[in-house]
């Protein structure tokens, strides 16, 4: 009797060459499926590495965008604060860093022969034009980076209709809100726009745009130097 029909006849012996003829294919199995494990694991390693360092990019140009726009916002203010020290003192009231009704701040509140002015500033990189959709800054050299300004200064105009409302009034009289305007310290080929209730204008034009503007009745401009105080602080 040879091995195979000893092997048919002895249930033992046909269990012990079964299990020596499937040791082998089992054993790749597991070790094709550790392997499988491993790979997973190493390809779950990386995607976690690759979100995180996505999300370490994103922080950071968040970060710069950030400190960009503090930057613009910063350098308006004060090539503006320049063109309001030159206004006649006795004829125009300035104040900076104004407190406006409902929160927010703006960076000045000019009041003058001409009515009241709430300003901001901004010193965009790029040429500046206006249309209904507001400030368009384009790179110079990069039309296709073309972007549309956003940021505090695009609620300036409901800001003036709430700190005008806040203003005194005498009976009879009517009542003017004051002008939202963003002072452009950019190229600005139009010089003067308006789009959503903004005025903007650029910043070597602001102080001989205001004294053009037509003058209002002088009582008028001591009930606006009356304004609420604390709507008119100045932290500066």
């Amino acid at each position: 009797m040879n091995v195979t029909e000893r092997s048919r006849t002895n249930p033992c012996r046909r269990a012990c060459c079964a299990h020596t003829f499937r040791g082998p294919s089992n054993r790749a199995s597991e070790m094709g499926r550790v392997m499988t494990l491993g790979t997973a694991t190493t390809v779950a390693v990386r995607r976690v590495r690759e979100v995180r360092r996505v999300d370490s990019l994103q922080l950071v140009a968040a970060a710069a965008a950030r400190v960009q726009s503090w930057a613009v916002a910063a350098e308006g203010r004060r090539r503006t604060r320049q063109v309001l020290q030159s206004l006649d003192r006795e004829a125009w009231q300035v104040t900076q860093h104004i407190r406006l009704p409902g929160g927010g701040h703006a960076d000045h509140l000019v009041i003058g022969p001409s009515g009241v002015y709430v300003l901001e500033s901004r010193a965009w990189q790029g040429v500046v034009t206006v249309d209904h959709k507001g400030a368009t800054i384009t790179p110079e050299g990069r039309p296709a980076a073309a972007w549309i300004a956003r940021g505090p200064h695009c609620a300036l105009a409901p800001a003036a209709v709430a700190l005008g409302r806040a203003m005194p009034t005498s009976a009879g009289s009517p009542r003017h809100a004051p002008r939202a305007v963003v002072v452009v310290w950019a190229p600005f080929p139009e010089c003067l726009a308006v789009s959503g209730g903004i005025t903007y204008v650029a910043g070597d034009r602001l102080g001989g745009w205001m004294s053009e503007q037509p003058r209002r009745h002088a009582t008028e401009a001591s009930r606006s130097e009356r304004a609420d105080p604390v709507l008119a602080h100045s932290l500066g």
